[in-house]
């Protein structure tokens, strides 16, 4: 009986080891500068607001107020819970706890459960629930009732495939091309990001799979996107967490070669897609350690697949709260914030997704990991807060200004939605403008 008491301890004495070396990893000095000049110059510009009396000359000493609405940046997590908690308080507490932090929201449109009789897919909002699988109606409506940006997933993926599939691989082409088609013609307009297949490494490494798919299903997927979805559509393929950062060997990485083969045979990948799940406690103490998904090779691995000219997407984040513990969770925290920060760097890193917002939500056998950033009760763990603090307020632009004897109130802020309020000789105006890069963001307000 104490060897098993011991056990916990021993442990946790592990876990702060190596949490130790992580840190110090993390605070490479030169690391440090890199993410700060690269977090300034790719996701921040110049702008100036010009204030200007009715006639049109310049105001000076007028009062100006910014602030950043929206971030152009794309934080998000899946929303499989949306209106999936028992009571209305607890779907309410979701509701707000999501919308705090993301701006971004994954759709669930996995087959087995969007369709789980043939020609009877569940899109309406009066569809029979099933757990972590709101009907899309749902989605669509809360997201663009509070601005969130939206991407469905998955269009095409060897799991979740329903049971009455058809077991001819031409067959089951003919039915992906319809559930592809359906989905376009319903969603289209309203979703514009999608990632049309999902692992294609993973199900090359298993040979008992239980999907028939036959071969060139990945282009044949692509070129059936490309045909039903807008153009304006962002058409992307996402890759599992041993094929995005652990199989790399710079170009001859077989994700690498995968997108170079699509590529070369005309599918339009508009966006890559990586995962970074940890799900197990070896790969977590290599990860704190410092063994696993290191800085440098992180940024490395980005750096290679920017060859492509694409944006990458981080599409699913799974970091545990392990052992347990209150050390667990500051680990926890720790690592959300040294990789949020290292992606929000790289130009090319255009979102970040969370998985699973709610400890206890999880898919079935990922609950133990406690990987949430709010606890089953909803109470914020520690790495919500070091992502709130980041989100809203180290990268969103607050500021009081005054114009100078040109009219002019000039700042450098972050990409996204502004609202402007000047005031002056007794007057107010508001006004509401984005900052984009690339562009000479000069704003004008005239009285």
């Amino acid at each position: 009986m104490k060897f098993l008491r011991l056990v916990p301890l021993f442990a946790s004495a592990l876990y702060s080891l190596g949490a130790a070396n992580y840190e110090t990893l993390w605070q490479d000095p030169l690391l440090e500068q890199r993410i700060e000049r690269d977090i300034r110059a790719y996701r921040m510009s110049d702008a100036v607001v010009r204030c200007l009396a009715p006639g049109g000359t310049p105001m000076p000493h007028a009062q100006v107020h910014i602030e950043q609405t929206r971030h152009a940046f794309l934080f998000g997590a899946n929303i499989f819970m949306l209106d999936g908690f028992p009571t209305a308080e607890e779907n309410r507490r979701y509701e707000e706890t999501y919308r705090r932090l993301f701006n971004f929201a994954t759709v669930p449109f996995y087959w087995s459960d969007l369709e789980p009789e043939p020609g009877k897919p569940r899109f309406g909002k009066e569809s029979p629930p099933i757990y972590r699988r709101p009907p899309p109606d749902t989605v669509v409506e809360f997201c663009q009732k509070h601005g969130l940006a939206m991407k469905g997933h998955p269009l095409v993926w060897h799991q979740w495939f329903p049971k009455w599939r058809p077991d001819d691989p031409e067959a089951l082409t003919r039915r992906i091309d319809q559930r592809i088609t359906e989905i376009a013609t319903r969603y289209g307009s309203t979703i514009p990001r999608w990632e049309v297949v999902n692992e294609p490494m993973e199900r090359e490494k298993h040979a008992d799979d239980w999907c028939n798919l036959p071969p060139g299903y990945v282009l044949h997927a692509f070129q059936t996107a490309h045909r039903v979805f807008p153009a304006s559509s962002l058409l992307i393929l996402n890759e599992a967490t041993t094929f995005s950062w652990r199989n790399f060997s710079e170009e001859t990485s077989p994700f690498y070669r995968l997108i170079r083969e699509m590529l070369d045979k005309g599918a339009r990948i508009d966006e890559i897609g990586m995962q970074l799940h940890v799900f197990n406690e070896k790969s977590w103490q290599a990860l704190l350690a410092g063994e696993e998904f290191a800085p440098q090779h992180l940024l490395k691995v980005l750096d290679r697949y920017s060859d492509f000219g694409r944006p990458l997407a981080i599409t699913e984040l799974t970091l545990p709260a392990l052992p347990g513990t209150a050390a667990g969770e500051l680990d926890q925290a720790k690592a959300t914030r040294n990789l949020y920060r290292l992606w929000f760097s790289h130009p090319r890193v255009t979102a970040i997704s969370w998985w699973n917002l709610v400890d206890d939500t999880a898919a079935k056998g990922e609950d133990r990991w406690k990987a949430g950033l709010v606890r089953r009760d909803f109470s914020p763990k520690p790495a919500f807060k070091a992502l709130d603090q980041l989100i809203n307020h180290e990268w969103r632009t607050a500021l009081e200004l005054q114009s100078d004897g040109r009219g002019a109130a000039t700042f450098r802020g972050f990409h996204g939605d502004y609202t402007i309020t000047v005031k002056a000789e007794g007057r107010t105006l508001k006004r509401t403008f984005t900052l984009r890069p690339g562009l000479s963001n000069e704003w004008l307000v005239q009285f």
